[in-house]
């Protein structure tokens, strides 16, 4: 499967659309209710319901606290025991307003994504329906035999069904996962730049011939620099990101992002380390995209394009027999042939001629440049001096 940002919107899963049916269900019964429903109603909503089932659990603490106290003023409890107790109580406590402020924090945010639209498909299900249970007030904040802080109840998988609930630690909190814009927005500038300089021109390389040319190279050249730059990407982007990448545009079924997201450590089969077969997945998907849409440019140097034109202007004048010293002025001679009254007669005139530099303009093509040398050897007649003539005659009447 290929990063598409244009078709991924278009795609919709049997899966995906199972999980948006169970979203719009969530969405109607948040949103769309009607004026009597939200004025008569016989039950707070349902962080209502979360934020009194925590009072209520900050009273069963503090009751055991006092319970403590009174078996110490009694006597039925020793100085070191009560000791124990009451820092496990104080402990209760904290983890009460962890899990009070986490519930609050995360439930809010998946409401805001779910009102908005913009919930991912990366999401894991499991998760998403336990934030959906805390909201119906069917996962609860409760004790246990231990007085353990914990939330437990029951959630409904929208393709699995239902499933128990028994969270102990705070940070186990499900978290919504947000849809990523299109990441192209991101790699295409990426890619436009590869290989070039500060000012946008292909580097310098010397080519099979021993030439310097402009050359961004070819995409297997950028490779290790490619890969960090997508991991710093994918870093950022953070686990969320990643299955929003995952869900969102490659639209993968929701049990395999699961499956790749918890496979830590991964390595691929170029030994290359991952945090998670997820980001593994999502470089491959993201690399397989840029060498797709990278353009290899090349463009002449002026160094070789100057050393050929010489090359050539030399041999085009080996070919016309004509003489290119160094200089940039030549003696010219041509011999003029002329009938007197004493007889024939013949002179060489001399006049100096101004040959072209071939490489005077470093930066025209080569074949410009082959056209000028054969047009300034063609159209430089060599001419005798206008006076000859007239001194001949008068020379020798």
């Amino acid at each position: 499967m290929e990063y598409n940002p244009q078709e991924a919107r278009k795609k919709t899963s049997p899966e995906q659309q199972m999980i948006r049916e169970a979203r719009n269900l969530e969405y109607d019964r948040k949103f769309k209710k009607s004026a009597e429903e939200r004025l008569n109603q016989d039950n707070p909503t349902p962080l209502g319901v979360f934020k009194v089932q925590a009072r209520d659990v900050a009273r069963k603490i503090v009751n055991k606290a006092n319970e403590l106290v009174i078996k110490k003023d009694k006597g039925e409890i020793s100085n070191e025991d009560f000791a124990a107790n009451m820092a496990m109580t104080e402990q209760m406590v904290g983890n009460l307003g962890k899990f009070t402020t986490t519930v609050e924090t995360n439930l809010a945010s998946y409401n805001d994504m779910l009102k908005n639209g913009q919930l991912s498909y990366g999401m894991d299900q499991h998760e998403e329906a336990v934030l959906q249970s805390i909201d119906r007030g069917e996962v609860k904040l409760d004790l246990d035999k231990e007085g353990r802080v914990i939330l437990e109840g029951k959630g409904n998988h929208p393709i699995k069904g239902g499933f128990d609930v028994s969270i102990y630690d705070f940070f186990n909190v499900p978290k919504p996962v947000k849809k990523i814009p299109p990441i192209n927005n991101l790699l295409d500038p990426y890619i436009n730049n590869l290989g070039l300089d500060e000012n946008g021109m292909p580097r310098t390389k010397t080519n099979e011939k021993g030439e310097l040319v402009y050359d961004s190279g070819e995409y297997g050249e950028h490779s290790r620099e490619v890969l960090g730059f997508t991991i710093d990407a994918l870093k950022s982007a953070g686990p969320a990101g990643v299955r929003s990448f995952l869900g969102d545009h490659l639209n993968i079924p929701n049990e395999e992002i699961k499956s790749l997201a918890e496979d830590v450590n991964y390595i691929d089969e170029e030994g290359q380390e991952f945090d998670d077969g997820a980001q593994a997945r999502a470089f491959k998907d993201l690399n397989g995209y840029m060498e797709g849409k990278y353009t290899r440019q090349t463009r002449p140097h002026p160094d070789t394009i100057a050393r050929n034109a010489q090359s050539s202007a030399a041999q085009i004048a080996a070919q016309k027999q004509v003489m290119l010293p160094g200089q940039e002025e030549i003696q010219a001679q041509q011999t003029e042939v002329m009938q007197t009254p004493q007889g024939t007669i013949a002179e060489t005139a001399t006049e100096d001629v101004t040959v072209p530099d071939a490489a005077s303009d470093m930066y025209q093509p080569q074949t410009e440049i082959k056209d000028t040398v054969e047009e300034v050897t063609e159209e430089t007649p060599i001419k005798m001096k206008a006076s000859s003539a007239k001194d001949l005659i008068k020379k020798y009447s």
